[in-house]
């Protein structure tokens, strides 16, 4: 029987990925998110090989990493604009990106 141990290994990565987001360390962030594909091959290997997840585990970890896309998608926009004042500062405006009924649709 399959004791879980890639789930246990995905489930803390994806949980320091939520803590770099929070903490919005860039190399953090990236850092954490490798170790959680890292986690996910091994996952993916043991059920290869025929191991059986369990089903707390495997829940857990969909939460958790639907959790972490709901942050990382939510964290887009700020880093536009912080992207749009630096280029501002440097002297390159931001350039505007329109939608089809002519609106602004940067920041959406």
């Amino acid at each position: 029987m399959n004791d879980g141990n890639g789930f246990v290994r995905l489930i803390g990565a994806i949980r320091a990925e939520l803590a770099a987001f929070e903490a919005e360390d860039g190399e953090a962030i990236e850092n954490a998110t490798a170790d959680k594909l890292a986690a996910l091959q091994a996952v993916a290997d043991e059920m290869a090989a025929g191991a059986r997840p369990q089903r707390a585990l495997l829940d857990e970890a969909r939460a958790l990493n639907a959790e972490a896309a709901i942050r990382a998608r939510a964290k887009i926009p700020t880093m536009e604009k912080r992207l749009a004042a630096v280029s501002n500062l440097a002297g390159k405006p931001a350039t505007l990106v329109y939608r089809r009924n002519g609106r602004n649709g940067r920041w959406i």
